[in-house]
């Protein structure tokens, strides 16, 4: 599996650019987590080339992770997408040739999963700690406690 994820850059001279599509599975995201799971592929296509001294890498990537409801603490699926992206990796970092953008794609994976999900379409258990939440006034906002230094700046 880890063939997959590899880039020889000796191939991409001359102005070669190597197409990249892929199906991973998620096991490669080694999450161990009791509230984050990701279940099915990765879906990742994109493509390598060389820019002068550097590798560059302008990939997507999307697949689903499972975590809990802010507000009922069921299991929610989420979609995760990550479109355009760009790496750089200086050629004189890639020592062997070849470039392993495993521990890339698990990085920018797991920064787009979100802090917090709720239920499709709104927690239908969210009425009910509706009385224990405030809505903000404008009193509220107009009331602030403590010295405001820039109170005054526009």
């Amino acid at each position: 599996m880890d063939d997959a994820f590899k880039i020889y850059v000796e191939q991409l001279r001359d102005g070669h650019v190597e197409k990249l599509e892929e199906s991973f599975s998620s096991e490669f995201l080694d999450i161990h987590e009791k509230e984050l799971s990701f279940k099915g592929p990765v879906a990742f296509q994109g493509e390598a080339y060389l820019a002068n001294d550097d590798l560059v890498m302008r990939f997507s990537a999307s697949c689903h992770c499972q975590l809990p409801c802010v507000i009922c603490n069921k299991p929610v699926q989420q979609e995760l997408k990550v479109e355009n992206h760009y790496h750089n990796a200086p050629l004189a970092e890639v020592k062997s040739g070849i470039y392993h953008f495993r521990e890339i794609l698990r990085e920018i994976i797991l920064l787009e999963v979100p802090q917090f999900a709720e239920c499709e379409g709104g927690c239908p258990e969210r009425k009910e700690i509706a009385q224990y939440l405030k809505e903000p006034s404008s009193k509220d906002e107009e009331e602030e406690e403590g010295y405001q230094p820039f109170a005054d700046l526009k």
